[in-house]
């Protein structure tokens, strides 16, 4: 569990603290920030609720969450990047495969050496405990990181009896949370994570059910052709 965010600040800092708010707090999984003064006058912000009444709840905006979700819309999708070993964990964990390439998506783009400020590493963002549950050498190749993803994302499934919203949720923030909110939590951060997942996952799907179509009508195609020729 991460500790609280906690800080404390002479009131002449305030206005100053609350302009650079945006980089220090905002990358935080949750968008409210609560504050009080303590009984020495100094002015407090933390991410935990306070148990002293007369406090404050100040929203913080996060630039990242407030991307109009259109732009996930129009994102190029990654069709066939690292496509057989997502195929391969898909089929192995009974995970849909839109859903598995649109979660590598979100958290990484695609992009095998991506690591947060947190220490999330590799395509599906494993965090250090993960790495160590999984028995990771190396959280940077892709075999072993969408391995290991993708075991993880199936279990979020089952625990959340196939809501791949939950699902998202928990793999965002975390399952303790959607289970204490019982839903999706109340993390900007989180529900932008969700709607970008669903974007993208519907995506993905309707590229694989294109794909499937097409491959269909080239065989109608040549059918057609080898019934021409054949004939007398």
């Amino acid at each position: 569990m991460e500790r609280p965010l906690l800080l404390k600040l002479n009131t002449l800092k305030v206005f100053v603290l609350l302009a650079v708010l945006g980089t220090t707090l905002a990358v935080q999984a949750q968008s409210t920030i609560y504050h009080y003064y303590n009984q020495e006058g100094i002015a407090v912000f933390t991410d935990a609720k306070p148990k002293v009444k007369g406090f404050e709840v100040v929203e913080l905006k996060c630039a990242q969450c407030d991307q109009q979700l259109a732009a996930w819309h129009r994102t190029p999708l990654y069709t066939d990047k690292y496509h057989q070993h997502l195929v391969g964990a898909a089929k192995e964990h009974g995970i849909d495969l839109a859903l598995l390439k649109a979660v590598v998506h979100a958290e990484s783009n695609f992009n095998p050496k991506a690591e947060s400020h947190k220490g999330a590493k590799g395509l599906m963002q494993l965090m250090p405990l993960l790495v160590k549950e999984f028995n990771i050498n190396d959280p940077f190749d892709p075999a072993e990181n969408i391995a290991a993803g993708s075991a993880y994302l199936a279990h979020l499934l089952k625990r959340f009896k196939g809501n791949a919203k939950l699902a998202a949720a928990a793999y965002n923030a975390g399952p303790s949370n959607v289970v204490h909110y019982g839903g999706v939590p109340p993390f900007k951060q989180t529900r932008a994570f969700v709607q970008r997942i669903d974007i993208l996952r519907n995506r993905y799907r309707q590229h694989v059910q294109e794909q499937a179509l097409a491959a269909s009508q080239l065989v109608v195609k040549n059918d057609t052709l080898e019934q021409s020729v054949t004939s007398p």
